[in-house]
């Protein structure tokens, strides 16, 4: 990797949170052809990097869509990457004249805000969905475009899962040096900024065994707040600062980080459920299978392998229902209407009501979808 490669990876990584937006149209990788296929993503400056890299040694026309300078899966959730954006990027990019087919690839992650069959009635284009995760896209086109089974499901590897570590843990980290650094001196503040740092990011590395869900999810963050605790606490005695004031201020600032953590930690994973949304009102996504034709379009885009096909029946069942994150993406793709989310309290929120919001930042559907931009035809 490049020094500005490497650069833009640290910049994009700390502020992954942040939106960072890079141009919208057409890009060309490597040399494509009237017959390369034309990939879409959002133009979140990270993933748009990232999706070049996965294409590399490989001709493709690469659309970028207006996602807000946010990532593909949180766009869409939140009302910032719809069909509308599809719609109007596929009539200002003029890729149609430099294509003989209409297959367009969306982004698997995406299908919580784009409605498929709308951009296909709109444009004539064909949309396909592509695998859960940019490095199997290589694979995906090998095989004719069509993703496996596995490829569907969201993988979440280590390398990944520590790069969110890094995420949560500097601004932390840098807060804590600066207040302990006030009161109790930089040899104090950099244990108590090196813990932070090494417990998230164990948290973050044991993500898989972890209890980072329901009641148990306490006990796992009480014992992060002792352990790294324990561990400033050896810090502190090997340099001589062990002193009762600075003792305490460590527990405090253990305890602040394990609270900060808390609060939605599973809300920035592909793999749990956000916190927030749900506080004080579980909910699930519902399965009405008297509607069920056994169209398989939920099936294709659920990123958890919730959904499975009876195929003797031609139903579509909920396999795994445990493991669903409640994005909506399965409510929004369903030509029949046959799923919708379903709260602790009876309420329930028909496809109507998901297709025509999104959740805000406090995990609220509160967010009407957007009227469709103005673009030229």
């Amino acid at each position: 990797m490049s020094v500005s490669g490497f650069a833009g990876w640290l910049r994009d990584t700390l502020l992954r949170l942040a939106p960072h937006a890079t141009a919208t149209g057409l890009r060309a990788v490597g040399r494509p052809g009237p017959d390369s296929p034309v990939v879409l993503t959002g133009n979140y400056t990270l993933t748009v990097r990232r999706l070049v890299e996965a294409l590399a040694g490989r001709d493709a026309w690469l659309l970028v869509a207006d996602s807000r300078g946010i990532n593909v899966w949180c766009a869409a959730g939140g009302g910032h990457l719809t069909h509308h954006d599809v719609i109007a990027v596929l009539r200002s990019s003029g890729v149609g004249e430099r294509v003989r087919h209409r297959r367009l690839i969306l982004p698997q992650l995406a299908a919580t805000g784009i409605e498929r069959r709308l951009v296909r009635e709109a444009t004539g284009w064909e949309p396909r969905w592509g695998p859960a995760r940019l490095e199997d896209l290589p694979e995906f086109f090998d095989r004719h475009e069509r993703p496996r089974k596995a490829q569907r499901a969201m993988r979440f590897p280590l390398w990944e899962r520590l790069e969110m570590a890094l995420m949560w843990a500097w601004p932390m980290a840098l807060g804590a040096f600066l207040i302990l650094t006030l009161a109790f001196g930089h040899r104090v503040a950099t244990v108590g900024a090196g813990v932070i740092v090494l417990g998230v990011g164990a948290v973050f590395a044991g993500l898989p065994w972890l209890p980072v869900t329901g009641g148990r999810r306490w006990l796992m963050y009480g014992g992060l707040a002792l352990v790294t605790l324990a561990a400033g606490g050896e810090g502190l005695l090997a340099l001589g600062a062990a002193r009762p004031a600075a003792l305490a201020g460590l527990a405090a600032t253990c305890a602040l980080a394990a609270g900060i953590l808390s609060l939605d930690l599973t809300g920035t994973t592909p793999w749990y459920p956000g916190t927030i949304n749900s506080f004080r009102n579980h909910f699930d996504v519902e399965l009405v299978e008297d509607r069920c034709t056994g169209a398989a379009e939920c099936v294709q885009v659920c990123p958890r392998e919730v959904l499975a096909m009876d195929g003797p029946r031609r139903k579509v069942v909920l396999a795994r229902p445990g493991a669903c994150i409640r994005c909506g993406a399965c409510i929004v793709q369903c030509p029949e209407d046959a799923l919708r989310f379903r709260f602790s309290d009876g309420r329930v929120v028909e496809p109507g009501t998901v297709r025509s919001t999104r959740v805000n930042l406090l995990g609220r559907r509160a967010v009407p979808l957007a009227a469709p931009p103005r673009t030229p035809s």
